[in-house]
């Protein structure tokens, strides 16, 4: 058994804190976290125009593509109301 003075007393230790406590966390934020203002939808460097064209052109492609379908379709059923199949 140990004696009870054989526990020697090191004083106070300095406080630990986390290395995060320094950190300015808006500044991570603002640097990776998706933007959520409505305003600035695409990109805050000036993008939304190069996207908004981007998705006019995607959404016209659609629907030449949908009217496209659509004409196959009516030829498809004229040769089949036609006995042609």
């Amino acid at each position: 058994m140990a004696k009870r003075g054989a526990i020697v007393d090191m004083g106070k230790h300095k406080p630990l804190g986390s290395s995060w406590r320094s950190m300015d966390s808006m500044a991570y934020s603002r640097s990776y976290e998706p933007e959520t203002r409505p305003e600035f939808r695409c990109y805050v460097t000036g993008q939304a125009n190069a996207w908004q064209a981007e998705y006019d052109a995607k959404i016209a492609a659609d629907a030449k593509r949908q009217a496209q379908m659509q004409a196959l379709l009516d030829l498809r059923q004229r040769m089949i109301d036609k006995n042609l199949v």
